[in-house]
């Protein structure tokens, strides 16, 4: 009998822990991802690109947890900081509305920084805030468009598609005039959607969305994934295309519609390019 009341006494203990990781301990972590990429095999110079995404402020994500991950990127000594979407998960019922830009605006770089529209960045009422907050912080925001940037004498295009759910995502806008010279970058909010620009040649991707799943179970996958997050889901895929396209997927920093997270702790993800 005592070695049966242990086995329940463990049972219940271990449950009881991994519901407090699942809800209370893993979505307020935070960790720097780090990927080297050879543009150029001849390539003499590192360019640092940081991606932050998915904040999802609300009720699971605050002011606070944006600070330390602004604290964390400004770690990195980033050439260029990118934003791929959603800044806050309901727009409309959001209070701290106005001081958002004052913690954003705190991120240092080198050259630039430039955001790009998620769905959330529309829905709520965000889409009359989401620009200036951005603009306020120092952020130029893309919306099928792109900017040209030099850097040790050679060019770096950015290219920010506008949001595929609420917005009006335009493959042959965004990469309108690309160079298949220089050294390309898409910022993508919804990963699926690389499938419209797979015959341009991009070097990076950078997307996020998906939030991994939010719950990412071993050896199966995200226990539930999102529209357009359906096919592209975490981390890195080389896109098998005449340019060798490297898509990467971050599983963001916040969450939407539930606070749980497993296998996806929140991220800041810095990309070395040999250029």
């Amino acid at each position: 009998m005592k070695v049966f009341i242990k086995i329940i006494s463990w049972n219940l203990a271990f449950i009881f822990f991994a519901i407090a990781y699942v809800t209370f301990i893993e979505r307020n972590l935070l960790i720097t991802k780090t990927h080297t990429i050879t543009v150029n095999e001849k390539g003499e110079h590192e360019l640092r690109v940081v991606q932050f995404t998915d904040t999802q402020l609300g009720e699971y994500y605050n002011l606070n947890n944006l600070e330390k991950a602004v604290k964390k990127i400004n770690k990195l000594n980033a050439d260029i900081v990118v934003f791929t979407g959603d800044l806050i998960d309901n727009a409309s019922i959001y209070d701290d509305l106005y001081n958002v830009s004052e913690v954003l605006k705190k991120i240092e770089c080198n050259i630039g920084k430039y955001a790009i529209y998620g769905n959330h960045d529309y829905g709520g009422g965000a889409s009359l805030h989401y620009e200036n907050i951005m603009n306020e912080a120092g952020f130029e925001v893309l919306t099928n468009e792109n900017r040209t940037i030099e850097f040790n004498n050679q060019f770096i295009n950015i290219f920010g598609a506008d949001d595929g759910l609420m917005g009006n995502q335009n493959s042959y806008e965004t990469m309108y005039n690309i160079d298949n010279n220089g050294v390309n970058l898409l910022l993508l909010h919804e990963p699926d959607l690389i499938d419209q620009y797979i015959e341009y040649p991009i070097d990076l991707v950078l997307s996020g969305h998906s939030h991994g799943g939010q719950i990412y179970i071993p050896f199966y996958g995200p226990l539930k994934t999102t529209l357009l997050a359906e096919k592209y889901t975490k981390g890195v895929y080389n896109i098998n295309n005449e340019r060798g396209t490297m898509l990467y997927v971050s599983s963001g920093l916040g969450n939407t519609k539930l606070p749980f997270r497993f296998g996806n702790i929140p991220e800041v993800s810095l990309f070395k390019l040999k250029v």
